[in-house]
């Protein structure tokens, strides 16, 4: 079965003195997540970094490829080779020119992409560039790779795309992805809302003729702050949009480049050529509603939409997710340059155990199906409530198809989304990584992570125990719940993202951050919850707390109620160096009154305090605390310790 899953993507770039990259590694990285595309498009784009004054312009052309070759000519493009291949009445073809200046050559691509698009869509020229060649088309990965032999192309870098169409037809492969301006390509899953901006700045800056989506706009949004002169890293900043809450950025260029920051939830992977170095970049919108994980080994970086891709390639490779807000660069020449995350807690990610030597099934070659299907005939067959399952990559579903079976299942390997979803009395142990929307609705039950979960982990959760020994990701514990005596627990051994129990309305989260350097948790904790508790053990950051006014505003405030006489001077000077969550406790009658309307009444902000726990909070959390370190192998008296211990305690402002 194939389920919609928003577009995957993925990318690869060799380190400096490692081999070059098959095609054929490839292939099977982007096809193994081809559920998340469908038969609509697909393609890839490689890499590989030379001298010399060629260039490669590739063109989709309705008619006979001889009449756009004379238009290249007309605009004064010397053609040096010439290749086509009809795909029914359209013409792939492919140009070695010879290169007077890259601007004549913007130029004439402009001109012609106007002409052809404006003609009924009659072709377009997809790519150009001198180290770079674009394949794509429509169908899955595996339809393209065949089509263009990709299985046979080496290169210094790759990145790849299979498409679920959102907002552009999939009929034709104009739309298909990567999308490509001169030695830049890029591949894209969401959608970017930011796209009417975007084409204005490029309009301004003479361009257009455009497919109409948003992920050429990226390519040629990337290629034209290049060509103003910032350099790589100024550029992803600028397209990238961090919060403004939290980034310091230059107030020159954040006005200046306005309309080419990117919003929206979207996944990009961009592959750039300087003409001296290869550069592969990562970017996730800032509050990453799509999923992305980095990995290194040895002799390669990657970027992928899951990690059984990177897994498949290299089972034993670094793996670690991008922060949101942050970006991920690394160059051929000169190695790791923004990790997209504190190096100080890139460690702390973990590495999957796939194999023990006593197991019931492999997953090898299986389904997610097939492996619901295999676990209930064991059960059935042997009588055995315990199934051990091995060598899982990427394998999604388990467990949903029957969630009150009352089996437990020990799992090896990398597990794919919705993992025990709607579990109620089925306990499960995996010795490795979940991936993304893991134990959704979850009633009942206990789920045991040995390794890391990704991101919107026990959304809706409300009875049993999940208990994590590593990491998790973003939006973990939204919309927990509990009812009278069904409350469920939650707890992660190290750090979270972003949006931890974003409008929780019951239960608990506790947050440990066993081996992290500074702060476990990300930002906006705790925003617009209405029940609950999160406990985190040590001292918070209080602007980290729910979704605050920026200082900025804080100030403007402040001043408004100076000159309303509603505070003194004295006070505003002392109020106005503290966040929001801070200026609330020592506000009072009416300045209060309007501080909570103005900024309360969309999103509440939750109240924090730091302190011990009280007996009642000890007697509650430590037998939870016992059995998180029995189920996670920990000692048990040193985690029950810990909750002697302060902590940040963050509960909903209309708790009573």
């Amino acid at each position: 079965m194939i389920s919609p899953s928003g577009c995957g993507v993925f990318g690869i770039l060799r380190k400096r003195n490692a081999p070059k990259i098959k095609g054929k590694d490839v292939v099977k990285a982007i096809d193994l997540v081809r559920y998340r595309g469908s038969d609509k498009g697909a393609g890839f784009a490689v890499f590989n970094l030379k001298e010399g004054n060629s260039y490669y312009i590739k063109a989709f052309y309705f008619g006979d490829g001889d009449e756009i070759k004379r238009e290249i000519e007309d605009q004064g493009i010397r053609i040096k080779g010439f290749n086509e291949k009809y795909i029914g009445e359209l013409c792939d073809c492919d140009f070695e020119i010879s290169l007077g200046s890259i601007a004549s050559l913007k130029k004439v691509v402009r001109n012609i992409n106007e002409i052809l698009w404006n003609n009924g869509k009659k072709g377009r020229i997809y790519s150009a560039g001198k180290s770079l060649q674009v394949y794509k088309g429509v169908g899955y990965p595996a339809d393209i790779a065949r089509q263009y032999n990709i299985y046979e192309v080496e290169g210094d870098m790759w990145i790849a795309h299979t498409r679920q169409p959102t907002n552009s037809p999939g009929s034709y492969p104009y739309w298909s992805h990567p999308f490509s301006a001169f030695d830049v390509a890029i591949v894209h899953n969401g959608d970017v809302s930011s796209f009417g901006a975007n084409v204005e700045f490029l309009q301004s800056r003479g361009w257009g003729g455009f497919v109409g989506t948003d992920s050429e706009v990226m390519a040629f949004l990337f290629e034209e702050l290049i060509s103003e002169g910032l350099s790589v890293e100024e550029v992803t900043r600028i397209m990238s949009n961090p919060s403004r809450r939290f980034s310091k950025l230059n107030v020159e260029e954040d006005y200046i480049y306005r309309n080419a920051r990117l919003d929206g939830p979207f996944t990009a992977i961009i592959g750039y050529d300087s003409g001296n170095d290869l550069f592969m970049i990562g970017i996730a919108d800032r509050a990453k509603f799509r999923p992305v994980i980095i990995g290194e080994d040895e002799n390669y970086y990657y970027i992928a939409s899951e990690e059984n891709q990177i897994r498949l390639l290299s089972p034993s490779a670094k793996v670690w997710t991008l922060e949101p807000g942050n970006y991920f660069i690394a160059s051929l020449l000169k190695g790791l340059i923004n990790p997209g995350r504190e190096v100080s807690k890139i460690s702390s990610f973990s590495k999957p155990i796939f194999y023990t030597e006593k197991f019931d099934i492999d997953a090898s070659g299986l389904g997610y199906k097939d492996v619901n299907k295999a676990i209930m005939e064991f059960v059935n067959k042997s009588g055995k409530k315990e199934v051990t399952v091995i060598n899982l990559l990427g394998h999604r579903y388990l467990g949903i198809s029957f969630p009150k079976a009352g089996l437990r299942l020990n799992l090896y390997g990398v597990v794919g989304n919705a993992m025990a979803n709607l579990n109620e009395n089925n306990v499960f142990h995996v010795y490795g990584n979940v991936a993304d929307d893991c134990c959704d609705t979850m009633q009942g039950g206990k789920v045991v992570i040995h390794g890391d979960a990704r991101d919107v982990l026990a959304q809706t959760f409300q009875g049993g125990y999940i208990y994590v020994k590593g990491n998790a990701g973003n939006r973990v514990g939204i919309q927990m719940r509990e009812y009278m005596n069904k409350r469920p627990y939650l707890v992660i051994g190290g750090m979270v993202d972003d949006y931890l129990g974003e409008y929780m309305a019951g239960g608990v989260i506790m947050v440990l951050g066993l081996g992290i350097k500074g702060e476990p948790v990300g930002n906006y904790i705790g925003s617009g919850m209405v029940g609950g508790r999160i406990y985190i053990r040590g001292k918070v950051n209080p602007e980290k707390i729910g979704l605050q006014p920026s200082r900025q505003e804080m100030v403007r405030f402040l001043k408004a109620l100076l000159l309303d006489n509603m505070i003194s001077e004295e006070e505003y000077n002392k109020l106005k160096e503290m966040p929001y969550i801070e200026v609330i406790k020592e506000l009072n009658g009416e300045a209060k009154k309007y501080a909570q309307k103005l900024f309360e009444e969309k999103v509440g902000i939750p109240t924090y305090e730091y302190r011990e726990l009280t007996e009642e909070e000890i007697k509650e959390l430590e037998p939870v605390a016992r059995d998180y370190a029995i189920e996670t192998n920990q000692n048990k008296d040193t985690m029950v310790e810990m909750l002697k211990e302060k902590y940040t305690v963050i509960t909903s402002s209309l708790r009573k």
